[in-house]
């Protein structure tokens, strides 16, 4: 059990025949009490300070542990997002290439198509002028052979026979050219196209 001033102050002792001044002990005790009061305190102020700053240093302690965690979480967060972002962008990247070399294919292969179709055109053209040309020969035959026949049979004379219109030269010179030497094949439109070969298929 600790010491108090009331302890010292009521402090007794047995006297003896030679013993020390009663007056002086008794002052002594005193001075003794008091300075073990103020002594005692003022260790409980330090005491209780003390408790203040370790319990002060803890928290910081606490709030410091909670920050380096926090930073550590927020520098793994940063990493994570720059890591996410990087491979976001290069997805982004990858299916734009994509993107375009397939545009790219897609466009080679409608240009190839259209060179095929426009030589297919002109393969059936080439051949449809044939045709008509042959057509429109054995149209000029038969006109021609039932002109004889017409002179034949109705004894048309030679003034007429003369003055006869050259039927061929005006078919091929002036028909023919009109609607062969001068179509340029724009002017043929698919509907055009289809009912021309729908003719020539019938015959």
């Amino acid at each position: 059990m600790r010491m108090t001033s009331m302890d010292i102050n009521n402090k007794e002792f047995k006297k003896g025949l030679r013993g020390y001044s009663v007056d002086e002990v008794d002052e002594f005790l005193d001075k003794v009490a008091e300075e073990y009061e103020i002594m005692y305190k003022e260790n409980s102020n330090l005491r209780e300070k003390n408790t203040f700053l370790e319990e002060k240093l803890d928290h910081h302690v606490k709030i410091e542990s909670t920050i380096q965690n926090t930073l550590v979480l927020a520098q793994n967060a940063a990493e994570q997002a720059k890591s996410s972002a990087q491979k976001e962008a290069e997805l982004i990247i990858r299916s734009a290439n994509d993107s375009s070399q397939r545009m790219v294919d897609k466009a080679h292969e409608d240009v190839l198509k259209i060179n095929d179709e426009y030589d297919r055109i002109k393969q059936e053209f080439a051949m449809f002028r044939t045709k008509f040309r042959n057509f429109m020969n054995c149209q000029v035959e038969m006109f021609e052979g039932l002109e004889s026949d017409y002179f034949k049979s109705y004894n048309v004379g030679n003034e007429i026979v003369d003055k006869k219109i050259d039927t061929k030269n005006i078919v091929e010179s002036e028909v023919f050219n009109l609607t062969l030497k001068n179509i340029d094949e724009k002017d043929f439109h698919d509907h055009d196209m289809e009912e021309i070969k729908s003719f020539f298929a019938k015959e």
